[in-house]
């Protein structure tokens, strides 16, 4: 059975109907206020992406453009979007929007920081090349702008990414570290995802160098 006939009837649609697609990508734009539009656009060009990747990479600009929205609103939609995408950017065109993409872990919505902490195991796992850099970033949570209750919320966020990826890691004892960091923490979510994840990776030999 073609993805195609799998996606609900929206997507559907704008995978054969160009405008309608358009249409869809301009409902996330931060000129659009209207929230019922936005988040039907949103959940539909989401299933595109996975279902039908190649119907999206072309309009790539636009979802990078929309990292730099001065809107939660357009970029939490955008930073989920390209996460999707990458497994088939064959053209490595998030390399040129990494630095964009990864400056949201210091957004001023927490929501948009934590969703990219979470997203970024699954773009380490479609990317191992960067998977480095990434780790990087987000062992580099504690320099946010972000109050420690919220900067910890992330945190627990960013463990998500690093369960995802942990067996590759170079990095094995500084994710630890990180994790072990959080025991202490004030958020009740965040010393609960430190304690399974430590439970889960602390007992785990390293990858061989």
């Amino acid at each position: 059975m073609p993805t195609s006939t799998k996606l609900p009837a929206l997507a559907r649609t704008a995978l054969a109907d160009p405008n309608v697609l358009q249409q869809l990508l301009d409902s996330l734009s931060p000129k659009n206020t209207d929230l019922k539009a936005r988040e039907r656009a949103f959940k539909a060009l989401l299933r595109l992406a996975q279902a039908e990747p190649n119907a999206l990479l072309p309009r790539w600009s636009a979802l990078a453009a929309l990292l730099r929205s001065d809107k939660a609103f357009s970029k939490y939609p955008a930073v989920h979007l390209i996460a999707a995408l990458v497994p088939a950017d064959r053209q490595r065109r998030f390399d040129r929007a990494f630095n964009t993409y990864f400056g949201l872990l210091d957004d001023e919505a927490v929501s948009v920081a934590a969703h990219v902490a979470r997203l970024a195991g699954a773009i380490a796992q479609a990317r191992p090349d960067l998977e480095p850099r990434i780790t990087r970033r987000l062992l580099a949570l504690d320099q946010s702008h972000f109050g420690p209750d919220r900067r910890d919320l992330v945190k627990s966020y960013a463990l998500e990414a690093f369960t995802a990826d942990f067996a590759r890691s170079k990095q094995q004892p500084a994710v630890i570290a990180f994790a072990r960091s959080m025991l202490k923490s004030k958020s009740p979510r965040a010393v609960k995802a430190a304690k399974r994840f430590l439970k889960q990776h602390e007992a785990l030999p390293s990858p061989p160098s």
